[in-house]
């Protein structure tokens, strides 16, 4: 049977700890090691305090079988990874010419001169061995402990990440200490609550009992669902039709398996259609375009977006009468409707989506968070009022989810009468 390995991840920086970043590293490395079947046992976020960083990580190298630490590389007075290992293990540091080769390289191919301090990172715990950072100016470090491995890695995620599957998990691979896990059946789903949907699916998944190990994730809009098999459970073929199971049971709230985008979703389906698609947006100030700029090969669909904040602009720009805006105002339902007309006539796209509302903490004649969603498509123009809970910047990141979840339920509604207008046209 496969030895339970102790797994830890050190997380290092007073900006963890002050609220100033988020760790983000604990969410991909813990991802990436339980798909190889290498879970974390126990995570820690700790301050760049020489001292107490060193007293820790003592205690830490003397129950894991591997520990894993982000942050701390870098060139300056508050970076101190590198010397508090050396401390914790016993060791020397020493200076390696090779990583200082490789900083003069990286400045010089920017035609930059590197600062003193640099020089810091060329720094190696005795009987270390360096891992490349193409990506920047610090370098890991692997280090075999008498059966023991403790990895050092840089905390920027752009090059946190290609080192830790690049040099990591390779070297994992080779000791023998990862294998390809059988993979987890996992659900997207939009425009659910967690718990709606755990009671939602509570009589699906009460058949499977202990076999099949639930784990729900509420995060940016979506709420994924993971099924995994567990040592002595059902086997993944099993799990696989509980993941069908629960794809019915969800029925329009489901939006993918794995963990699909859902404006990529959206652009994947107009670009079958072989239709185009463009923006209006007012509170959120551009954040709808952004979504979809964010998918490569948007630009085979998405022709472009236009941010009318002001009554002016709206007029101007896409036309909305001055009546309809004296009248409605230019929070309503009927504002949003001539905004996603106005964007696709503009744009001469086929498609228009557009949003207007109140971001707050101001609000209108209707309450901060009142937010008044339009969408325009060959067959019909639309419009949906939603109230939004948060703060100006939760409720714009919101209204933009909402917005996509509306479009993505048309497009699947009248996706038969859409393909028809595609094949007329």
């Amino acid at each position: 049977m496969k030895p339970q390995r102790k797994v830890e991840l050190v997380a290092i920086g007073d900006e963890l700890l002050n609220g100033i970043r988020i760790n983000t590293h604990l969410g991909y490395i813990g991802d990436q090691l339980a798909r190889k079947g290498l879970p974390l046992t126990l995570a820690a976020e700790v301050r760049d305090e020489p001292d107490n960083l060193a007293s820790y990580l003592k205690q830490v190298f003397a129950r894991a079988d591997l520990v894993l630490l982000t942050g701390g590389l870098g060139p300056t007075s508050d970076d101190n990874t590198a010397q508090c290992v050396a401390k914790a293990l016993g060791r020397p540091l020493h200076h390696d010419h090779g990583i200082e080769q490789s900083i003069l390289e990286f400045f010089q191919q920017r035609g930059r001169i590197p600062t003193p301090n640099n020089l810091k990172q060329c720094l190696i715990v005795e009987g270390a061995d360096a891992l490349g950072n193409p990506n920047g100016t610090a370098p890991g470090q692997w280090i075999d402990n008498g059966g023991q491995v403790i990895v050092l890695l840089p905390g920027p995620p752009l090059e946190m990440h290609p080192m830790f599957e690049n040099e990591v998990l390779p070297r994992l691979t080779a000791k023998g200490w990862i294998t390809e896990a059988a993979s987890p059946v996992e659900i997207r789903t939009i425009g659910i609550g967690e718990s709606q949907l755990a009671d939602m699916l509570g009589p699906v998944l009460s058949g499977a009992g202990n076999a099949v190990q639930v784990a729900y994730c509420a995060h940016s809009g979506y709420v994924d669902v993971r099924l995994a098999s567990v040592p002595g459970g059902w086997d993944p073929v099993k799990v696989r039709s509980l993941g069908e199971a629960c794809r019915d049971r969800i029925g329009d709230h489901f939006l993918g398996y794995g963990s699909p985008d859902v404006a990529a979703v959206i652009l994947n389906q107009l670009r079958g259609l072989n239709k185009s698609l463009a923006v209006a947006e007012s509170c959120t100030g551009g954040l709808l375009a952004s979504r979809f700029t964010d998918v490569p090969g948007a630009s085979k669909v998405f022709k472009g977006g236009v941010v009318c904040y002001l009554n002016e602009i709206k007029e101007q720009l896409l036309s909305v009468p001055r009546c309809l805006l004296e009248q409605h105002g230019a929070v309503s339902a009927e504002c949003a409707a001539a905004l996603a007309t106005g964007a696709a006539e503009l744009m001469e796209s086929d498609y228009a989506l557009s949003i207007t509302g109140y971001a707050g903490p101001e609000a209108g004649d209707e309450p901060a968070g009142t937010i008044y969603l339009g969408y325009h498509s060959p067959i019909g123009v639309w419009s949906r009022k939603v109230i939004l809970p948060g703060n100006r910047t939760a409720v714009k990141e919101r209204a933009v989810t909402a917005s996509l979840d509306f479009v993505r339920r048309k497009l699947e509604k009248y996706k038969v009468y859409d393909l028809l207008e595609s094949l007329r046209c």
